[in-house]
């Protein structure tokens, strides 16, 4: 593994620890509200990670920050918020939004600069597994707080705000500098043929993020009741799959990235399908969770390869970052204002259903989707290198 890898993966664990709060919130949200709570709480979310990703571009090159003094700024920003929020559903939304948004663009930042070609799968492999370890962890460590102290809520906040602050202080300090992140046409990016023939996948891969969210909250809730339940479960079910995505982190190639794809995306249609049968057999949901880790973490490692192909487009590394992420937050607040009109026409079973239903359909498509964007990567690859 190259040095400047092995200085990566501290942030990167960081950030699955953080993520896993993700989970918990909705849970939350769900326990004291109800979901269309939970749908006003992701819309908020999605457009304070945007607004801070906008932010995050602004700044970097007044203040002089590369990618990883943005990662740890995107930490530092949520940390202060998370420890005074005391269950404040709008500033979660704040604090979680610009995490997500300022944590990203220097993540994308530092792997599109520092990575090449050929590093990117074993790389995806070291640094998912890593994220799953972090996020085991901190999952646990919220589920004993939640179990020891009534099932209180603010003790989970301060757990994450002082995570967030601890990586904001002390990790990333070894990383390589690289320039501050600068736009000039993000727009020009967007009008490139090969982008907009990525706009599907990206609305399957990422613009479906506010249903899956709101579906395992309903399906957490239901099933499981409180919130140190779906902890117990989630923690359980997260070592697997971390344990499987370790085991075969050697395995992975830029030759066999469909494959690792196809089956990613086959064990998380599996789940959503478990998840809607648990309206009838609540304990099919424990099934879910098993399923849906084990799929998760190679799913997420061919997307970051597959994100970063898409990326290997015309145009400054700020612009192509910037304008993939100002598509992914329209088609995320698309599908989440459509799902949310759902809501209010079908009841809560129906809309359960439909939504598991509609989410295994959406990880077949993106299987078919994907595996046709590795080949035309891999073909331009394959010119590139003749051209030279």
């Amino acid at each position: 593994m190259q040095s400047h890898q092995r200085n990566l993966l501290p942030l990167c664990a960081l950030q699955g620890a953080v993520g896993s709060f993700g989970g918990f919130i909705g849970f939350f949200v769900i326990g004291a509200h109800d979901l269309h709570a939970l749908f006003r709480y992701t819309a908020c979310m999605l457009t304070a990670a945007m607004a801070s990703t906008f932010l995050a571009y602004l700044l970097s090159p007044r203040l002089h920050i590369g990618g990883a003094g943005l990662v740890r700024l995107g930490l530092l920003v949520p940390g202060l918020l998370l420890l005074t929020a005391d269950g404040s559903v709008a500033l979660t939304a704040i604090a979680f939004g610009a995490y997500l948004g300022i944590t990203w663009t220097g993540r994308h930042a530092l792997e599109m600069s520092l990575l090449a070609d050929a590093e990117r799968d074993a790389y995806a492999a070291r640094s998912g597994t890593a994220m799953i370890v972090l996020s085991f962890s901190a999952t646990l460590a919220s589920t004993l707080l939640l179990a020891s102290f009534s099932e209180q809520s603010r003790y989970v906040y301060w757990l994450y705000g002082a995570l967030c602050l601890f990586g904001a202080l002390f990790l990333g300090k070894a990383i390589p500098r690289t320039e501050p992140v600068t736009l000039k046409d993000p727009l020009a990016v967007i009008r490139q043929p090969r982008f907009i023939a990525c706009m599907p996948i990206f609305f399957l891969e990422s613009g479906l993020f506010g249903i899956s969210q709101a579906m395992t909250a309903t399906g957490a809730s239901s099933a499981l009741g409180v919130a140190s339940h779906y902890g117990w479960v989630t923690t359980a079910a997260g070592l697997a799959g971390g344990a499987a995505l370790y085991m075969t982190r050697k395995m992975r190639n830029k030759d066999n990235r469909a494959h690792w794809f196809g089956g990613a995306c086959l064990a998380m249609s599996a789940s959503w399908l478990l998840l809607g049968a648990s309206a009838w057999i609540p304990l099919l949901y424990i099934v879910h969770s098993v399923a849906r880790a084990a799929g998760s973490p190679f799913l997420a490692a061919s997307q970051q390869v597959l994100n970063q192909c898409t990326l290997d487009i015309r145009g400054t590394l700020a612009d192509r970052i910037f304008a993939r992420e100002l598509v992914l937050w329209m088609l995320r607040m698309t599908a989440l204002f459509l799902f949310w009109g759902l809501a209010l026409v079908l009841t809560p079973r129906q809309l359960f259903l439909a939504g598991a239903a509609f989410l295994a359909a959406a990880m077949a498509t993106e299987y078919a989707i994907g595996k046709a964007l590795f080949r035309d990567s891999a073909n331009a690859n394959a010119n590139a290198l003749q051209a030279a």
